[in-house]
């Protein structure tokens, strides 16, 4: 009974999800951001613009959820890229500020991935357009270590031109939920469990050899 216990015990380990981390912005920091910089508690993430600037944390109210990370400005197509640093299989993340003045029916949400420079792939949700933090997309799938997100148009431009201009959104994420970042190990309390019911494992058996043998 023992033997059995300890292997489904191991077998509930190996079987175990990937541990996720989730991003909400709320430890901070705060306001302006460098390229590069990663929250509170996530350094295995890295944030950056695909214009070099323009990134900023703070509350946007209902376009975000509490304290957000918002990509700056709506007139020159920027949007978000972020960096992990190893291999994850799963990203998911809320967004806001769909402005339906300048937007268009069919504009999209745009999430890519890439590993290294090799496109994995390449997810969209139609904008809902009602200016709220309500909507998510997500990927899980193939190993990835980059992403970027963006609203863009149908063609996949960031310039949406809604409003009769040719303008680009302020993308504003949060809560970026991600899979354990270089594969899924098991925590050390995980590894002695391991160890010690393969040792249990052996022993028995050895055991019970010994009283065959007698």
């Amino acid at each position: 009974m023992r033997i059995i216990s300890v292997l489904a015990a191991v077998a509930a380990i190996t079987a175990a999800p990937a541990f996720a981390e989730t991003v909400d912005f709320e430890a901070g920091p705060f306001g302006g951001q460098a390229e590069g910089f990663s929250a509170v508690g996530h350094s295995n993430l890295k944030f950056f613009s695909a214009n070099g600037n323009g990134l900023q944390t703070s509350n946007f109210g209902s376009q975000g959820d509490g304290n957000s990370l918002a990509v700056f400005s709506d007139a020159d197509g920027n949007f978000l890229k972020g960096t992990f640093s190893g291999t994850t299989t799963s990203l998911a993340l809320d967004f806001g500020n769909d402005d339906p003045n300048f937007t268009n029916p069919g504009d999209l949400a745009t999430l890519t991935l890439f590993n290294g420079a090799s496109l994995v792939s390449t997810v969209t949700v139609v904008l809902n357009r009602d200016d709220i933090m309500n909507q998510t997309i997500s990927y899980s799938g193939s190993a990835f270590d980059n992403f970027s997100f963006a609203y863009t148009d149908a063609a996949g431009s960031p310039f949406t031109g809604g409003g009769g201009v040719n303008t680009g959104l302020i993308e504003i994420v949060d809560n970026i939920t991600y899979g354990a970042v270089g594969g899924t190990i098991p925590e050390p309390a995980s590894w002695a469990m391991m160890i010690a019911g393969f040792g249990l494992v052996g022993g028995a058996l050895r055991r019970r050899a010994t009283l065959v043998a007698a």
